[in-house]
């Protein structure tokens, strides 16, 4: 068996093996998906190697290049994302050899690797030097009570109505609002990669046309909508969000929507205004956060643990 570095004619190999290992339960798969992920990034084309035996892929290992800042310096990162070998492969330590690989190939290069392992694979990584760091707090906040139990609302699953993202004030994103802690590198061109070309998802989006842009999307559970805020991004050098017109839109959303759910990331870049209109208590059922260090100082990379290390999104952690 042998493991090299993917080339574009892989492509078509490689979903047919992500279908065959897979499935498509949970998200569909193809090459222009896997185009949009691992070329069309902003930040920077993935690093995949494969492995393959008498001319067939059997194996795949992916990380998305991903770039956060922190105090005004850009910070090299991946993703852990795509990695599957089909069946009858299984078992043969292929998982961990793809990733031990592409680790040391990725090394120097990347100051740290994330993702949000599920617990299957979670024992895996450990074994492989990743690091729990957490889960992702979240702050929910209950919209329609009754509507939440009965499910009577979660009967067609809803999706954001199409609309015309507004150019002008996608080239107002402001770069450089401060956090405590490292985000991710906030761009007019990350925000329309990630959320305005997105293949799998529909974002919608509202604004005051000055002081904020708030992308969301509506997420579909089996019994109730959730109304998910995944950015809260600032216009314009201020970092004022106008909590007035915010708390009024977000409002009128819930209730075009029939929500039942709102929620946002209790580690938001952007801090998260206070509305009057609901309110947000924190829950603790976010994705399990693993780190793994590449290259980074030891004390700068323990500071990613401390409560204001990283400034996720929920759009930075979403499955794509």
């Amino acid at each position: 068996m042998q493991v090299r570095e993917a080339q574009s004619t892989d492509h078509h190999a490689i979903v047919d093996l992500l279908k065959r290992a897979l499935g498509e339960s949970l998200l569909p798969k193809s090459v222009a998906l896997w185009r949009w992920k691992h070329e069309e990034n902003p930040f920077g084309t993935s690093p995949v190697i494969v492995a393959e035996d008498h001319g067939e892929l059997v194996g795949v290992r992916a990380m998305m290049p991903w770039t956060f800042d922190y105090d005004g310096q850009p910070v090299k990162a991946l993703r852990a994302v795509d990695t599957a070998v089909v069946p009858g492969y299984q078992g043969r330590g292929i998982f961990k050899r793809l990733t031990r690989e592409l680790i040391e190939e990725c090394s120097g290069k990347y100051q740290f690797v994330f993702n949000t392992p599920n617990p299957k694979s979670m024992s895996g990584y450990i074994k492989m030097g990743w690091q729990k760091r957490g889960r992702l707090p979240l702050k929910m906040a209950l919209t329609r009570p009754f509507g939440l139990f009965s499910g009577s609302n979660a009967k067609e699953p809803m999706e954001v109505d199409q609309q015309d993202w507004p150019e002008d004030l996608l080239a107002e994103v402001y770069t450089g609002f401060k956090t405590t802690g490292m985000q991710t590198q906030i761009s007019p061109e990350y925000v329309h990669w990630r959320y305005v070309e997105n293949p799998l998802f529909r974002y919608g989006w509202f604004s005051d046309g000055h002081s904020y842009l708030c992308v969301f999307r509506i997420k579909s559970h089996k019994r109730f909508q959730e109304f998910r805020i995944c950015e809260l991004l600032p216009l314009g050098v201020e970092n004022q969000v106008d909590v007035k017109d915010f708390s009024a839109q977000l409002k009128h959303q819930v209730s075009r929507y029939r929500v039942s759910i709102v929620s946002f990331s209790g580690e938001s870049p952007v801090p998260f205004p206070s509305c009057g209109a609901y309110r947000f208590f924190p829950i603790s059922r976010g994705p399990m956060v693993t780190l793994r260090n590449l290259g980074m100082e030891e004390q700068q990379f323990e500071e990613l643990f401390t409560p204001n290390g990283l400034a996720f999104s929920l759009g930075d952690l979403e499955l794509f």
